[in-house]
């Protein structure tokens, strides 16, 4: 690995990347940079000739200051936001590497450094092109910048960095949790997360909010089963299979594909409290392996405790996000990009074992490309094949779910 540890190299590649992808994106199969365009330019419309305050006083499905990367982008390319959003993303990418690997480093863990940073351009290239043209990937860049932070001992600048991404997209809750269950840190990390959320509520009423600014929670409810969330997949072979009471329909007020069926909507209401269960296990095994750590005691030497610290704060993370993702009515492609944060966040840390945590989620990443947009057309069409890809992503999915709970449970076990 010493041979790459080169910044002028790293940034090649990081550049490299983000071309491919924008050319995959603008000029190959399907259109998965649609969202820019179809999506992100009608809101960023909204916003400037109609003055609509989305997710402020007018219900949206991000939370509001996701607006703000993308008026930015309007208002650097008016009209054409996808222009400087990509520009954009790939130069704030370049310059979160350089950072990843001379801020606060030392010459013992560059190296890691420059693992996680090339993990990085792998996870981003291998999911494709919905990987640098949604919401997600500006909650991403956010969250990495937080596990560099952790990395280099602050814990509050990482729960400032993740608290502020959640409010771009909520998932992030899940890397604060890894944090938020440490026993001697838990009330400042906390206090940190709500001053900040606090803040975003005062500034959304300051400028008219209502109700609205909590609509990217309320309005999840009236969401059906998306056709990528694994518990879509009985559904979708269903009308594989030729049933004429189930198969797959457009929900034009949402702009998704979700399926039908009998019993269809009871699961995808019950996928709620499901998720939110999954996510409260998670917690508690969480501070079950803190708590061995600290039953411990003077049996660890200091470096042995912060080793086995690391190895819970990352598990608990990658668990938590697999939760966000596994136990989901909505299955979007651009969720596997999550779980780029954790992978780095294990390999920043030096948490051992963390190679098959990182496989899967690479074939994760590799999968949902192939998911969508190639073979996309033929899950829409119920053909076997395809959705016998998406069935093997799925797959995939729960067994790294089933794999980060073993390792955490693993670790929670040493409290008993």
């Amino acid at each position: 690995m010493k041979r790459f540890s080169n910044l002028a190299l790293l940034l090649v590649a990081g550049l490299a990347a983000n071309l491919v992808l924008i050319s995959a994106g603008t000029s190959g199969l399907g259109t998965p940079m649609g969202d820019l365009d179809f999506a992100y330019q009608p809101w960023a419309d909204q916003v400037v000739h109609f003055g609509t305050l989305l997710g402020i006083s007018s219900a949206w499905v991000y939370p509001y200051p996701a607006l703000i990367p993308i008026l930015m982008a309007n208002l650097a390319t008016p009209g054409h936001l996808a222009v400087a959003w990509l520009i954009g993303r790939t130069v704030l990418m370049l310059a979160i590497l350089v950072a990843m690997v001379l801020y606060k480093t030392s010459e013992e863990d560059r190296q890691r450094r420059y693992v996680a940073a090339y993990a990085w351009i792998g996870f981003t290239i291998a999911l494709g092109p919905v990987s640098i043209s949604r919401i997600d990937t500006v909650s991403v860049m956010i969250a990495v910048l937080g596990a560099l932070a952790l990395a280099t001992g602050a814990r509050l600048g990482a729960a400032s960095f993740w608290t502020v991404a959640a409010w771009i997209k909520i998932w992030p809750v899940a890397l604060f949790i890894s944090i938020a269950t440490e026993r001697k840190n838990w009330f400042k990390v906390i206090a940190y997360g709500a001053a900040i959320s606090v803040g975003f509520l005062v500034l959304a009423f300051l400028l008219g909010g209502n109700l609205n600014v909590f609509s990217f929670i309320t309005g999840q409810g009236e969401r059906g089963l998306q056709i990528e969330a694994p518990m879509a997949t009985p559904w979708l072979w269903a009308a594989v299979l030729g049933a004429t009471d189930a198969g797959i329909y457009y929900n034009q007020a949402l702009l998704t594909f979700e399926v039908f069926g009998p019993a269809a909507q009871q699961i995808a209401f019950w996928l709620g409290p499901v998720q939110a269960g999954a996510v409260a296990i998670t917690i508690a095994l969480g501070i079950l392996g803190n708590r061995a750590i600290d039953k411990a005691g003077a049996q660890l030497s200091e470096t042995l405790a912060n080793a086995r610290r690391n190895e819970v704060i990352a598990w608990t993370a990658l668990t938590a996000t697999l939760d966000l993702i596994v136990f989901n009515k909505v299955g979007s492609p651009q969720f596997i990009s999550w779980l780029a944060v954790p992978i780095i966040l294990g390999v920043l840390l030096g948490v051992r074992r963390w190679a098959v945590a990182s496989t899967l989620v690479l074939i994760l990443s590799g999968l949902t490309w192939w998911v969508y947009p190639v073979v996309y057309d033929g899950i829409l069409a119920s053909h076997a094949f395809a959705t016998g890809v998406l069935l093997l992503r799925n797959i995939v999915e729960v067994i790294a779910l089933i794999y980060a709970n073993y390792r955490l449970t693993a670790l929670a076990s040493k409290s008993a």
